[in-house]
């Protein structure tokens, strides 16, 4: 199964008049890398919130944001925390005391540091809650994993097609090569034949045995079996339910060692410029599986 790894997923809800959303974006990577950013008060379920997103994804680089907009808050009315702003105030002088500067304190000083202003106090979570915000990312990870199916859906036919050339032009090479060692065996015998006029000083046992050493050397056959196997495997991999990155990813090397064989084997220049095209294509699906979960 093809299944992207890149998409972006969201949802949204509102509890006991406080509005959440959920954002969760992916991309490429060879293994699960979760980043979690949410308000503070859930930071104890965070084991919690990773593990929900694993079941659904298996690898790739997964960045969660989870933020809370209080209706009141959002309004404009927040909570001053007038202990902080005067210790603030107060370590202010001090610095400037011990650098013995003279400027004074101004508004924007203050307003320039973080914490003295925050929304409302934030309150305990309970299970109610829990179950709500777990139940949020659920549905964000099901947007998320709609648009990598559709991604992938796009990726499987680009893969599809290309696999599917790789499998004609095999079959091209595979009617070339049929009967081209023997023809090779032959040639090379009446080459041999018209160089040597003395035939006694032939050992026509090893001669042969040389000959057809050589042929060996040369055919194919071999190859374009373990290729064929390799690319049913591969095509039986894209339509299975499984989610199959990595074993393509394995399958692809193969495929790519068994043409390159056949490259350095074969003496026809049409089987080797069909080689080189076979590799162009697989490079290309090489380059679109990196995507692939």
């Amino acid at each position: 199964m093809i299944i992207s790894m890149t998409g972006f997923g969201r949802s949204e809800g509102t509890f006991k008049g406080r509005k959440y959303y959920a954002e969760i974006r992916s991309v490429n990577n060879k293994y699960s890398d979760i980043g979690l950013r949410y308000p503070r008060q859930f930071a104890s379920y965070d084991p919690e919130l990773k593990e929900i997103i694993r079941k659904k994804i298996s690898r790739g680089k997964i960045s969660v944001t989870i933020t809370s907009e209080n209706q009141e808050a959002s309004a404009g009315i927040m909570n001053m925390e007038p202990g902080i702003i005067k210790k603030y105030v107060s370590d202010l002088k001090k610095l400037n005391e011990a650098v013995g500067s003279d400027e004074k304190i101004k508004l924007e000083h203050i307003i320039s540091l973080a914490g003295m202003f925050s929304p409302e106090a934030v309150t305990e979570t309970n299970d109610s809650e829990r179950k709500f915000l777990f139940k949020l990312l659920e549905s964000a990870v099901i947007d998320l994993n709609k648009m990598k199916k559709k991604e992938g859906d796009s990726l499987k036919k680009d893969i599809s097609d290309r696999i599917n050339f790789i499998k004609k032009e095999s079959e091209r090479i595979s009617a070339l090569s049929n009967g081209k060692a023997d023809l090779v065996r032959k040639k090379l015998r009446e080459k041999i034949n018209s160089i040597l006029t003395d035939k006694k000083l032939i050992d026509e046992n090893r001669l042969e045995t040389e000959i057809i050493l050589y042929s060996e050397r040369i055919d194919i056959t071999e190859e374009l079996i373990r290729l064929k196997s390799h690319l049913k495997y591969f095509t039986d991999n894209i339509k299975s339910d499984e989610l199959s990155g990595r074993r393509l990813n394995f399958l692809v090397q193969e495929i790519n060692r068994e043409v390159n064989t056949i490259a350095s084997k074969s003496m026809d220049a049409e089987i080797s410029q069909k080689s080189v095209e076979m590799k162009e294509e697989l490079e290309k699906i090489r380059e679109q599986l990196q995507n692939v979960e």
